[in-house]
């Protein structure tokens, strides 16, 4: 009887060791899911390139999770500052200026999320 429960055992047990792991389905939460077979994301920064490259590693991060890479098909970066970004410009530019005088820091009017990139794209 031992002997009989052996082999009953060991196929249990390979079966359950040669599972295969399924891709999640869920979709990170910055990433919205459109018609078409397309994604998209947004990305904020202080300054244009860093909401790009923010966006850029939100639509890799969603598409590493199927083993795919992003191939964007469309890319829009937008300033969305609470002064006119001439102004914020400026105000950051003559801020450097004084500290580099003074030592002191006088701030700026810049905000982590003055700039915005929304990506849409594919995973292939």
């Amino acid at each position: 009887m031992k002997y009989f429960l052996l082999p009953v055992i060991a196929t249990l047990l390979t079966a359950c060791a040669s599972s295969t792991t399924t891709v999640p389905t869920t979709l990170p939460s910055h990433t919205l899911m459109k018609e078409g077979g397309l994604y998209q994301t947004s990305g904020y920064g202080l300054v244009q390139d860093d909401s790009e490259k923010s966006a850029t590693f939100n639509a890799n991060q969603s598409c590493s999770m199927f083993k795919k890479m992003p191939v964007v098909t469309k890319m829009e970066s937008k300033y969305q500052g609470t002064v006119g970004e001439d102004v914020n410009k400026t105000v950051t530019m003559v801020s450097g200026i004084l500290k580099s005088m003074t030592g002191k820091n006088y701030g700026t009017t810049a905000t982590d999320k003055d700039y915005k990139t929304t990506l849409e794209f594919r995973c292939q």
